[in-house]
């Protein structure tokens, strides 16, 4: 290998090392292997009067459901944390029958680490799995009156106190929900257009044009692309029936819109780095924010699940996040790389004035 050779080799394999959440420290780090990993988290619901209607355990095996051990664990375990929003007669108690319809009020939570202070620059990374329950309709699985199921609303805050509930409905804030960070927001079944959504500290939406897709629905070409389509594990159609007792509209049968986020592992990736945010899952960037005039909340981080819908579903067994391997990682100052970079050019000048 020449010299020049060399050089740009260890060119482009620095500038990697300076992208990749591997190269920095680790600020926080969690399995959610025990039942009792929650002790560590602090639980935020929306609305207030809702707390029994919101769920959030760790060590929750994930494969009496038939889903795979999420990627990023040498263990290869299936325990994770499971959150649910708006369940029908409560957590601890759920029913699987309701009136028709039963109105309600649209509700979720979200769950941080208690404390959690992680500086100015930081990211997270984490592997997440949406399960929800539908019916097969012209665009796929998805919730819809047949079903009487649920769209299950995943959202992810950068820069808040860790204190309130970071919870949205369809696009507004939940009653009593806060956005004091940057949130990141999508859709389990791609079922309300607006599937892909920013929330900069604020409860309105940010433009479409503000996602590298310009598009909030899952229709996008961007969308389809990075998610596919995927199908329900095929002991949810077996559970289905057994528990919801209507063959003919079996919630787990057919597959999801394409470009919806659910039944699949996906690894998110968001980081905070001198005022900008940037979101990527799949390690393809669906957004990068300029935040630059935010005052955010805090140095926190929350993951969070609501129903964007006012009436519970009635099947809640299938309901739900599971997320797994977090990671909460310190990014680097860009003046690091910046004299990492100019280290590189100087080799670069020493080399041509020798001819190399």
């Amino acid at each position: 290998m020449t010299f020049r050779n060399l050089r740009s080799f260890f060119c482009i394999a620095i500038l990697a090392y300076c992208a990749s959440p591997a190269s920095a420290a680790i600020l926080y780090s969690a399995n959610f292997n025990s039942n009792t990993d929650i002790s560590g988290w602090t639980v935020n619901v929306a609305p207030s009067t809702t707390a029994a209607n919101q769920g959030a355990i760790t060590g929750w095996d994930y494969s009496t459901l038939g889903i795979p051990a999420a990627p990023g664990n040498a263990a290869n375990d299936t325990f994770g944390m499971r959150l649910r929003a708006n369940v029908p007669g409560g957590d601890a108690a759920p029913v699987t029958t309701r009136p028709n319809p039963t109105p309600n009020e649209a509700s979720g939570l979200s769950v941080s680490p208690t404390g959690g202070n992680f500086g100015a620059n930081y990211g997270m990374t984490f592997w997440a799995w949406s399960n929800f329950n539908g019916s097969a309709n012209a665009s796929g699985l998805a919730d819809n009156g047949n079903s009487q199921g649920g769209t299950n609303n995943l959202l992810w805050t950068i820069g808040t106190t860790g204190t309130v509930p970071n919870a949205v409905g369809n696009t507004a804030l939940l009653t009593n929900g806060q956005m004091d960070g940057v949130g990141f927001a999508t859709t389990g079944d791609g079922g309300i257009t607006n599937d892909y959504r920013i929330y900069p500290k604020s409860g309105t939406v940010a433009p479409a044009s503000a996602l590298v897709a310009g598009s909030y629905a899952n229709t996008a070409a961007l969308y389809q692309s990075v998610f596919g389509t995927h199908t329900a594990p095929p002991v949810q159609l077996t559970l289905s029936t057994a528990e919801f007792n209507d063959g003919a509209n079996n919630t787990q049968a057919g597959s999801t819109q394409a470009g919806a986020f659910g039944f699949a592992w996906h690894k998110v990736d968001i980081t905070k780095n001198n005022g900008f945010v940037t979101w990527s899952v799949d390690g393809v960037l669906l957004a990068n924010y300029d935040a630059t005039a935010l005052t955010l909340g805090g140095s926190n981080i929350s993951l969070g699940q609501s129903d964007v819908n006012n009436t519970p579903t009635r099947h809640p067994s299938m309901l739900f996040t599971v997320y797994d391997n977090l990671t909460v990682y310190e990014v680097p100052e860009p003046a690091s790389c910046s004299l990492i970079a100019l280290g590189i050019a100087a080799v670069g000048l020493v080399s041509r004035r020798r001819g190399a």
